[in-house]
């Protein structure tokens, strides 16, 4: 008898508040207010176990979670209580592997370091700090709290109780310099002992101040060509920190990748809880087809409607285009591609615009895998636009 195939699961947890609102941000997070944590509790325990169920049901076999991260919002300020609750949980009802990477994201004015050492005890043993621009200038033009004094605190904090520290950080806006930025990320990466970066160039999303901002003419984005210069040179700043570029945005010190987004990445499976989360779920019943369990948005909708019972706001049967195209999509981020093979229907791909982007050397395709060319990594979502039949 054929032993079955043991798939990667992760969980997410999505805590959704934040002690204020990004102008840039489109996340699904909302300022601070008063709650009961005993009920929030109850409501992801209430899904934690819908989804064991959901998993016994459409027949996944999984030997423990591999990732558990916890996002928002901001999950640096979220009850001790909840966190230890959901860890505990999470470790009776799906098992954790021996190497579990269990990450929380922190914002440089949440914490103190008395709540870093007491994450640690918890056994969070990856901490991601938000501290998004390295000059005073450009964190107040993105609209956060701290300042660059705090980042110094929080990162030689983290750097004493975390042995794995990724930093968020934003660039590549209008009024910025590419020599200030530089400057500073070379400073930056000498003064601290870091394993992961994720950098992001500026984007405006609809339904933030930004996007209002931007529509009104007060905010203008840089030209396609600086952007582009300022990726090159980054990559080359990290590329001379050794730090490995791994996916579009994502770098990080040899052992040190980020497993629970490569589960994204790769379309592994992974279960979301919390307001807004999302997770999706390959069903290996007759037809293998991909599930997307979808959470109300709204804090106190999600807490009314999953403190009896477990009630996603919708759970969606992903036809096989949609869910091709995603595997496609979100493998072609990676630096080393995508396995052709994990696409179901190859029809979603148009063979003759392949071609030409291979002799343009945009993309190679060779012993079943599938690449964006480095340097071409910017272009992304123009390529995929082009290589992706309508």
């Amino acid at each position: 008898m054929n032993k079955k195939k043991q798939n990667l699961l992760s969980l997410y947890v999505h805590w959704p508040y934040c002690e204020s609102k990004c102008p840039y941000c489109d996340f699904n997070s909302h300022v601070n207010e008063a709650i009961n944590v005993n009920d929030w509790i109850k409501s992801y325990k209430s899904q934690l176990l819908a989804m064991k169920e959901e998993l016994i049901e459409i027949d996944i076999n999984f030997k423990n979670l591999n990732t558990l991260f916890f996002g928002g919002g901001t999950p640096s300020l979220m009850p001790l209580k909840v966190i230890e609750f959901i860890i505990d949980i999470s470790s009776e009802i799906f098992g954790f592997k021996r190497d579990i990477e269990i990450t929380l994201e922190a914002n440089p004015n949440s914490y103190d370091r008395k709540k870093f050492n007491q994450f640690k005890q918890l056994g969070i043993n990856r901490i991601s700090v938000g501290a998004q621009s390295l000059n005073n200038k450009y964190l107040n033009f993105l609209g956060r709290l701290h300042n660059i004094k705090d980042v110094k605190i929080a990162l030689t904090d983290a750097s004493e109780i975390f042995d794995n520290i990724s930093v968020d950080l934003m660039y590549a806006f209008n009024g910025q310099k590419i020599d200030d930025w530089i400057s500073e990320l070379e400073n930056f990466l000498n003064t601290y002992s870091l394993q992961h970066l994720s950098l992001y160039q500026l984007t405006i999303e609809e339904g933030t101040r930004f996007f209002k901002d931007h529509k009104n003419g007060k905010i203008k984005l840089i030209e396609d060509d600086t952007a582009a210069k300022f990726y090159d040179i980054s990559n080359k700043v990290l590329n001379n920190h050794k730090f490995i570029k791994y996916e579009v945005s994502n770098y990080a010190k040899k052992g040190y990748k980020c497993k629970h987004n490569l589960n994204y990445w790769n379309s592994e499976n992974w279960i979301g809880i919390g307001p807004g989360a999302y997770g999706r779920l390959w069903s290996y019943g007759e037809n293998k087809s991909r599930i997307e369990y979808q959470n109300y948005k709204n804090p106190k909708t999600w807490l009314f409607k999953n403190l009896k019972q477990p009630e996603f706001e919708k759970i969606t049967k992903l036809n096989s285009k949609v869910s091709d195209i995603d595997t496609l999509t979100m493998g072609l981020r990676l630096y080393d591609g995508i396995k052709i093979s994990k696409i179901n229907n190859l029809s979603i791909i148009n063979f003759k615009s392949l071609k030409e982007l291979q002799n343009k050397k945009i993309i190679s395709f060779k012993d079943d895998t599938l690449k964006v060319n480095e340097k071409h990594m910017i272009k992304l979502n123009s390529i995929l636009n082009y290589l992706i039949n309508p």
